[in-house]
């Protein structure tokens, strides 16, 4: 069918709206990347926008000179993998169970889900008591188990299980299939979507976490790649505070390549790259997963 004058003008109008957003999207990361591969002291004099001026790797040499880098790289890469599966399965788990108003462990249950939702989440000292309590303190238990079951996760598990059809669930009882079965061969495989899209929110939230680090363990093994980045951020700055007194004084002479801004700009690339290359892999079910709420079965 040949469009018209009014749809055209339209797919036009629409598609430079789309390059604008992809733009101011894209545009950040583009920036950070030039400020990071640029002289610190060049950088502070402005007009950077697209490509450094005075390219060095100083920044990135700073990071990756840290002894501790490539343990904490494999302890964020442990806590992602293995807490990411743990917190999808033990969620689904949980709002399959509570999809099943039979069970004699339903209403309990409900009522300590929504007490958990509305008076969760404590402060710092309970927290911190309770994990010593458990002994979770110093090990690595402390990155997975307290994020076993997300009660969002849950919530969207549950609603996505509600739309599926009843009748294959039926169907599976009657050709004998018992309640494990019925969630590993059925449930789990026909959630393809929501599976994608509590993955990617789970694995974004274990890898850019670095405050239970600093909170619950002080054992050099156990840092996290963002807490031993933060670390490294911490004495940029203070190193760079000391060359500045320095340079007032007289006393240096030298420009400096590397300041705080620049370690940041790099840290963000170091610690973003490998979380994005995960997104084109799940893109797809994505955006499916994120549209199940507006849609009914």
């Amino acid at each position: 069918m040949k469009k018209t004058l009014g749809e055209k003008i339209f797919d036009v109008i629409n598609g430079l709206l789309l390059v604008l957003m992809s733009v101011t999207m894209l545009y950040p990361f583009i920036y950070i990347l030039a400020i990071s591969l640029n002289e610190a002291a060049d950088s502070n004099r402005g007009g950077i926008y697209f490509l450094p001026r005075k390219f060095t790797f100083d920044s990135y040499r700073i990071i990756f000179e840290n002894k501790n880098l490539l343990g904490a790289a494999g302890i964020s890469v442990s806590r992602t993998v293995i807490g990411t599966i743990l917190t999808v399965l033990c969620s689904a788990m949980f709002a399959y169970v509570f999809t099943k108003p039979k069970y004699f462990i339903y209403k309990p249950m409900k009522v300590i889900f929504f007490i958990a939702m509305f008076l969760g989440g404590g402060s710092l000292i309970p927290t911190y008591m309770l994990y010593r309590t458990l002994g979770l303190m110093n090990k690595f238990a402390v990155y997975i188990i307290p994020g076993m079951v997300n009660l969002w996760f849950v919530i969207l598990f549950r609603t996505y299980f509600t739309q599926l059809p009843a009748g294959l669930e039926e169907a599976a009882v009657i050709d004998g299939a018992n309640e494990l079965v019925i969630f590993f061969k059925l449930m789990l495989p026909l959630s393809t979507p929501m599976l994608a899209t509590i993955t990617l929110f789970s694995a974004v939230a274990q890898w850019n976490s670095w405050q239970d680090t600093l909170f619950f363990t002080t054992s050099e093994s156990l840092k996290s790649l963002q807490y031993v980045m933060m670390e490294i951020m911490q004495k940029a700055s203070a190193s760079s505070m000391i060359s500045m007194a320095a340079m007032k004084l007289g006393r240096v002479g030298r420009v400096q390549t590397v300041d705080p801004m620049s370690v940041r700009m790099a840290i963000t690339i170091v610690t973003t790259i490998p979380i994005v290359l995960v997104y084109p892999f799940l893109q797809k079910y994505f955006i499916k997963g994120m549209l199940i709420g507006s849609m009914k079965g």
